[in-house]
């Protein structure tokens, strides 16, 4: 039996006039051609988020954009996006962008961000996507809200390629939020996690996507998981995974990098998402967990299962 240590449960509205959330979001482009859109889907994610209300006030106080620059990686951005994100988010209040010079995007990016927020007494960072946006809404904020004011640690939005997944406590940071403390005293996001310099030397995982068959990718990633193991093991079932909803009931969709004018995108997003299983459960072997583990760390009121 896992014990429970919740966070003190708090009314809605002590939550929303004391506590502070805050986003973060991870942007790089490796083509010059496809900033255009990156700045497009960072722009609609964050005026999405900063019409977002409860009580009347809104639910993101800050938002950190953080623009992935470390040269010393096979993949890597262009060098003219962190430009054009200042200048489209330039008067943007609330909202500032950092360019991460030295690091990985999977592990090191997040910690910088988490750390930067938690200077700023940021209490809980919501961790998204851009191409996440349809589930930014009023009905799905209200109820990841509502799972941090009933105690939990972590709470992310079940997407529809990854629900089942999702459902049994394997968050994805495509759209979850975490409490800053918790996540730091697990040891934030472990770098063994972290992205590979050179992947002729990287560690491979083969894996099956439904729309072009055969894929592969590192074993990189799913940074996600290790702190949630972490998490688990220290405070108890403390996870939230919370089904979307579309404020008109409309069903909502993780929008994919067309196939069509960004193959290479598209390829990096089909393989990540064909091989996750075969990584976090890599992963979480490395600290001793299965992934029924996490599926145990679910907060009862929150099971699906």
């Amino acid at each position: 039996m896992l014990r429970s240590i919740k966070l003190q449960s708090i009314p809605l509205t002590d939550f929303i006039n004391r506590k502070k959330v805050g986003v973060i979001l991870r942007v790089f482009a490796a083509q010059e051609r496809d900033i255009p859109k990156r700045v497009e889907m960072i722009k609609g994610f964050i005026e999405q988020a900063q019409a977002i209300t409860i009580l009347g006030k809104p639910v993101f106080r800050q938002i950190d954009v953080l623009v992935w620059a470390d040269q010393e990686y096979d993949l890597k951005d262009c060098g003219q996006t962190a430009a054009a994100m200042r200048k489209a988010l330039h008067g943007y209040k609330q909202v500032r962008v950092h360019e991460i010079e030295h690091g990985d995007l999977f592990c090191a990016t997040l910690n910088f961000g988490i750390g930067i927020q938690s200077r700023a007494g940021v209490d809980y960072s919501m961790i998204a996507s851009a191409e996440a946006r349809t589930y930014l809404n009023q009905v799905t904020i209200e109820r990841m809200i509502q799972a941090l004011c009933d105690g939990a640690r972590a709470t992310g939005v079940a997407i529809n390629e990854l629900t089942p997944s999702i459902l049994e406590g394997r968050l994805a940071n495509t759209f979850a939020i975490w409490h800053n403390i918790s996540l730091q005293t697990v040891g934030l996001f472990d770098l063994t996690a972290d992205m590979p310099h050179d992947l002729r030397f990287a560690d491979f995982k083969r894996g099956w996507h439904e729309k072009v068959g055969v894929v592969h990718y590192h074993t990189a990633g799913v940074e996600e998981v290790i702190p949630l193991a972490r998490m688990v093991v220290i405070f108890g079932a403390c996870i939230a995974p919370v089904l979307p909803c579309q404020d008109d009931g409309q069903e909502v969709h993780y929008e994919e990098p067309d196939p069509a004018t960004q193959p290479e995108l598209y390829q990096r997003h089909v393989s990540k998402m064909g091989t996750k299983l075969e990584r976090q459960t890599a992963h979480l072997a490395q600290v001793k967990c299965d992934i029924t583990y996490l599926k145990g760390g679910v907060m009862k009121k929150y099971r699906r299962f």
